[in-house]
């Protein structure tokens, strides 16, 4: 590794002349006096500079990754330190974050999670909650025997692919969490290793495949709002207390399966009937009292639920990160973590920008923040604040069309294979306890009456 005496000691302090820069430093503040964990000299690229860099390269849309790396580079050497001072290579970069991401990564994800939180209070909440949708998706690998070996293949049998699984604000599109695993990972562990981190005044929205007694019983003890779907692969039960008074007893049901009654009390939720014929859904929540979540509440929020759907079109399709470029698995999960990071601050800078302008940031479109700040990256002429204002000014203008649609968006039928699912909703197999089930449930909760 080589050294720099400057740049390691005073890496923090440098004054930024490219707008872009300027706009984003505020976001790497919290790693100003983070050194190096496995260095034992300074070195050129400290994880402030590193995950400058590393941001700068996954907002860069050019398909060869030294290539990104060196317009990365020319944008950092405006800082004033001169092109000989500055990292030259693109493997010493890639050395640098594999050695650092264990520390930069976490405090990354702490000082985004504060930003988000901050962004949010701009932003008139659907009633009481903040919404936040957890869904997960696969990204596509090259066809090295490394992704093969480490991350498998999927279920398409054609590419390695590494399994995305992330929590985000559905109004925004604001990234909340995420977490990363092979082809075949499971959505469902990835979410209860990040439920300790949801905020607890947020509501949260899932489809039918996060169910199941260890996910909704998480969420009840951290007492945390959730609206999830379910079909035919849940089975409820009724009238366990049928003797319990309550103003609406056809609404309550028990999940208690049979092999977690040894060890689990039956967990009370309240099931919701939205809609008619085969356009019904059923949703599962937590909040009990009608009052505060009302049938036609909870089919208005649960339709925001597709925000999270909009997140991964904008980081696969308008991003451009369907298929990742490293082909290297240790590089390839820091590219993908990057990258959200990158999007991440992509979309407050959008939001900040609309904000100061007095513009709902519910309208920004991330398609012309990115096509902006990639401009911006590639050809800056001013610098400096001047630079900065232009390019805020120029991230204010970046709103969706206010155009209301009159009709439907023309589609083609969808393809049948062999992962579409099956389209008929079939509702949650429920039915009433029985004697011995109302018995056995007597043993965790002695005082209701039998």
């Amino acid at each position: 590794m080589k050294t720099d005496r400057q740049i390691g000691s005073g890496a923090s302090a440098h004054s930024h002349r490219h707008p872009l820069l300027l706009c984003l430093s505020v976001f790497f503040e919290c790693l100003g006096e983070v050194s190096d964990p496995k260095a034992r000299r300074r070195v050129r690229w400290t994880p402030q500079a590193a995950s400058r860099a590393a941001v700068l390269m996954a907002l860069d849309e050019n398909a060869a990754l030294r290539e990104r790396f060196q317009h990365a580079r020319s944008c950092m050497q405006r800082e004033g330190r001169g092109p000989r001072r500055s990292p030259t290579t693109y493997n010493g970069l890639m050395k640098a974050l594999e050695r650092q991401h264990h520390v930069t990564l976490p405090l990354m994800k702490r000082e985004l999670r504060g930003q988000i939180r901050r962004r949010l209070l701009r932003i008139d909440p659907t009633g009481v909650w903040t919404l936040l949708a957890v869904d997960g998706s696969k990204e596509d690998l090259p066809r090295t025997r490394d992704h093969e070996r480490i991350f498998g293949m999927a279920d398409n049998g054609v590419y390695p692919q590494a399994f995305l699984t992330a929590v985000v604000e559905v109004q925004t599109g604001l990234p909340w969490d995420w977490r990363l695993g092979e082809a075949r990972a499971s959505e469902r562990r990835h979410f209860l290793e990040m439920i300790a981190d949801l905020p607890g005044d947020a509501l949260l929205l899932a489809d039918a495949g996060f169910v199941g007694l260890p996910i909704w019983e998480r969420l009840c003890v951290k007492e945390q709002p959730f609206l999830i779907r379910v079909g035919g692969n849940v089975r409820l039960l009724t009238d366990l207390w049928p003797q319990t008074p309550t103003t609406r007893q056809r609404d309550l049901v028990y999940v208690w399966p049979q092999k977690a009654r040894e060890t689990s009390a039956p967990l009370k939720l309240r099931l919701i009937r939205v809609g008619s014929g085969p356009k019904t859904v059923y949703l599962l929540t937590n909040v009990l009292d009608s009052q505060r979540l009302s049938r036609s509440a909870a089919g208005a929020i649960y339709r925001k639920r597709w925000g999270v759907e909009l997140f991964y079109r904008t980081l696969k399709r308008t991003w451009g990160c369907a298929k990742l470029r490293s082909k290297a698995a240790r590089r390839a999960r820091l590219e993908l973590e990057w990258t959200l990071v990158a999007l991440t601050l992509t979309t407050l800078l959008g939001i900040d920008a609309a904000v100061k302008r007095r513009r709902d940031p519910r309208r920004l479109s991330p398609a012309q923040v990115i096509r902006t700040l990639r401009a911006a990256l590639r050809n800056s002429t001013a610098s400096g604040p001047s630079g900065r204002d232009t390019l805020e000014r120029a991230l204010g203008r970046c709103l969706k069309d206010a155009y209301q649609r009159k009709a439907s968006k023309p589609s083609r039928h969808r393809l049948t294979t062999t992962n579409t699912p099956n389209p008929e909703r079939k509702p949650p197999q429920i039915r009433k306890a029985t004697p011995l089930e109302r018995k056995e449930a007597l043993n965790y909760y002695p005082n209701i009456a039998a």
